[in-house]
């Protein structure tokens, strides 16, 4: 199966939307709509899309932050989902090689990733040691704090 990676539109947005809800986030194309606009507002962010035989089978989505405590820049893999019908066939590589030569664009340090320490993510978690990634969280915490709407 031939894949092509390439940014996502507002055609893709009722696709993203399934495969957003395989990652068990459940939306609508609408919304996805909207949520490109801002992602394409943003000079340092993308979302791409992998293509196969016409369909999109996935979709990736990577932001890159300044670093202050030392020289550079680093990217952060956002979001990465690939069609359940379909994987372990390469989508998911092709994804990361985008996001990762999108990242080398702007001179990156380093890209990272957080996922759930959830069962159902077991596979994710493998998949990303594989490309190498290495789990970090015994080396530092991860905090997060709601703001008010």
């Amino acid at each position: 199966m031939a894949i092509l990676v390439r940014q996502a539109d507002d055609s893709d947005a009722e696709r993203l939307a399934e495969l957003l809800g395989q990652l068990g986030y459940p939306t609508d194309g609408a919304s996805v709509v909207g949520r490109l606009a801002y992602w394409a507002d943003e000079p340092s962010a993308a979302v791409f899309v992998a293509v196969a035989d016409g369909v999109v089978v996935g979709v990736a989505a990577v932001h890159v932050s300044p670093l202050l405590e030392v020289d550079g820049h680093y990217a952060r893999l956002v979001a990465l989902v690939v069609d359940e019908t379909v994987r372990r066939g390469g989508i998911g590589r092709a994804l990361v090689a985008a996001v990762e030569a999108y990242a080398t664009a702007f001179r990156c340090q380093f890209i990272e990733v957080t996922s759930a320490r959830r069962p159902e993510r077991a596979a994710a978690h493998r998949f990303y040691r594989g490309l190498g990634f290495e789990d970090l969280n015994d080396l530092a915490y991860r905090y997060r704090k709601a703001l008010p709407s």
